[in-house]
């Protein structure tokens, strides 16, 4: 896990960006997040679980916790 990483709530599109690391567009790190969310087994019902909901804007710390134990952080 990198070290400058801050676990907070992160907007979606905010933490979608830091996962890509390119200069893309908000759309295209928020279209690849909703792909990796989706491709980890059980990742999506967790995060449904703890809360989620597809259209939510903002990732809580308990959400994002999942996701980094899933994909690893950005």
């Amino acid at each position: 896990m990198e070290k400058d990483f801050v676990f907070r709530p992160y907007g979606k599109s905010e933490l979608a960006l830091l996962y890509i690391k390119a200069n893309v567009s908000q759309r295209v790190a928020l279209n690849w997040l909703n792909q990796e969310i989706a491709l980890y087994p059980g990742l999506l019902d967790r995060l449904h679980e703890l809360g989620y909901k597809p259209k939510q804007r903002i990732i809580t710390l308990a959400q994002l916790r999942a996701i980094v134990d899933a994909i690893g952080a950005p």
